[in-house]
């Protein structure tokens, strides 16, 4: 039986040629067609070929069938792609594969198949996917979140990760959490009517984190936290869905966009005069007798490192890591934090009945003389776990920062290569019906034990990840947002102007979601 190949000939006839008989006629059109014509015939059967390779080779998990060359790309929608990938899951099966161009996105959506990836298989799975906009704002992928794992990452988590713990030893950041929401409470207490409650989570939020991470005293109007909280909104309002040399990346080097070269502004502005600077100048007043910051505690684990491993130890902890570093801690927590607790804010609006048992947890615990403490922690499990609700529903970082596979592997059966983009999606698990009663209600007894104290964490609430890649701020953000959002709770009861609901539904897109802009009255209750 013989195959017919069909040709589009510029006459708009057709050549058609039985392979396996007089092969003249190919040879002919080939000779005498241009040149053109003939690398096009060449690039099209090779792509089939390697294609056909591939297919034997690896096998993908199924999904939305799509376009040639486009992929999925027309059907995704960049602000609910998180939504999609769970609704198309419960077509094609707990790990599907989507398709933005030529490049396979392989979505991950049940909580098993999550820690087969995070946890079991987690080295397989521990890479990142470095764009042309990452390679600029992390020097090339000298950051944590970004880089890929290896020794250098291994030496940066565990400097940074002792670094950390070594600031939280004292009461340091519980002092600078009760000096910020006390220096908003001034502002809050001027304020008449309704009013947006984002300004003073933000001013908490990063006065917090300037303070821990360099040190130093803030006013509610200072001009250096305004503009870093300036640079960041227009980071991710601008640049937070990538750029068009992360589609087609020899465009940097051909025709920069205006996006593109805004990204080099923030890295310049931002990165270098900002973060250097504090780096710089810290370094040079560094006293291992006297540390004073976070920053003080990197240098330090630095310098410890260095004596303990010798030399070897400076080849991955020079001045440009270190930096990417701070900038991971700084903005990351920034972010992740301000948007967790305006959410948490808003849910407290709309849930009145819920407000008042935090509030009375509070007052029985804490009392009204005094802020809330860390050390009240254990016995505010409510508060606690109204926060976990909160960010269960939120779900601000839906999809995660994407993984990459660092070799060949397996997920849930199907063999994907090396370098394929995985998803984790963080929305699906917090929002899986088989995983939760009642999915779409707010229910913070889900998470307290038989004794109202906070209970194991369900297997599906996964807001700061797992295994290797788990978020490294973790452990700091927690009690931070625990004690802000406790001590917002004790010194104001919530609400809105009377007659309007407040809308609960995010807005952003499946790499960051925030809550819609809303605006509250306070009444003081101390």
């Amino acid at each position: 039986m013989h195959a017919t190949l069909l040709f589009s000939c510029p006459n708009n006839q057709h050549l058609h040629t039985k392979v396996g008989g007089d092969t003249s006629m190919i040879q002919e059109f080939l000779l005498s067609g241009s040149v053109g014509v003939t690398c096009l015939v060449a690039l099209v059967t090779g792509l089939v070929v390697y294609w056909l390779i591939q297919k034997w080779k690896y096998k993908f998990p199924p999904g939305p069938s799509g376009l040639p060359l486009l992929g999925n790309a027309l059907q995704m929608d960049s602000k609910k792609l998180h939504e999609q990938a769970f609704e198309w899951s419960k077509k094609y099966g707990p790990v599907i594969t989507v398709r933005l161009g030529t490049m396979p996105l392989v979505f991950v959506n049940t909580i098993d198949t999550a820690m087969e990836v995070l946890v079991k298989k987690s080295t397989d799975f521990a890479s990142r996917m470095i764009t042309p906009t990452v390679d600029v704002f992390t020097y090339g992928g000298k950051d944590i979140a970004f880089s890929n794992y290896g020794p250098t990452w291994k030496l940066h988590r565990k400097i940074t990760s002792k670094a950390l713990r070594y600031y939280l030893q004292g009461d340091a950041l519980e002092h600078r959490i009760h000096d910020a929401v006390e220096t908003a409470f001034v502002e809050i207490d001027k304020v008449s009517g309704q009013f947006d409650p984002a300004e003073y989570i933000n001013f908490i939020v990063v006065n917090i984190l300037t303070g821990l991470c360099f040190g130093g005293k803030y006013d509610f109007k200072d001009k250096e936290l305004s503009y870093i909280l300036e640079s960041e909104d227009t980071f991710n309002e601008k640049l937070g869905g990538g750029t068009w040399e992360d589609i087609f990346p020899p465009l940097r080097y051909v025709y920069k966009t205006a996006l593109f070269k805004e990204v080099e502004a923030f890295t310049d502005q931002v990165i270098e005069r900002f973060i250097k600077k504090k780096f710089k100048e810290a370094e040079s007043t560094f006293n291992k007798e006297n540390i004073r910051h976070f920053t003080d505690n990197l240098i330090l684990a630095r310098t410890e490192a260095e004596e303990e491993d010798g030399s070897e130890a400076a080849n991955g902890l020079d001045e440009e890591h270190l930096v990417q570093t701070l900038a991971d801690i700084f903005f990351a927590g920034i972010d992740t934090s301000r948007f967790t607790l305006r959410f948490a804010l808003l849910h407290m609006v709309a849930f009145q009945d819920i407000q008042e048992k935090v509030q009375e947890e509070i007052d029985n615990v804490v009392g009204r003389d005094r802020l809330p403490g860390i050390a009240d922690r254990p016995n505010l499990g409510y508060t606690e776990a109204v926060l976990h609700e909160s960010m269960r529903l939120a779900s601000v970082a839906p999809t995660g920062l994407f993984h990459m596979t660092s070799r060949d592997t397996e997920v849930s059966g199907y063999r994907i290569p090396k370098g394929t983009n995985v998803v984790i999606n963080h929305w699906g698990l917090h929002h899986d019906p088989d995983a939760w009663d009642e999915v779409d209600r707010f229910i913070p007894e889900r998470y307290l034990g038989e004794n109202g104290k906070l209970g194991p964490k369900p297997k599906n609430w996964l807001p700061f990840s797992a295994g290797t890649r788990v978020c490294l701020g973790e452990f700091v953000a927690k009690p931070e947002l625990h004690l802000i959002f406790a001590s917002l709770m004790q010194r104001y009861k919530w609400k809105m102007v009377s007659g309007l609901c407040p809308d609960i539904t995010p807005a952003g897109n499946a790499f960051a979601l925030g809550s819609k802009p809303y605006k509250v009255v306070v009444e003081k209750r101390i």
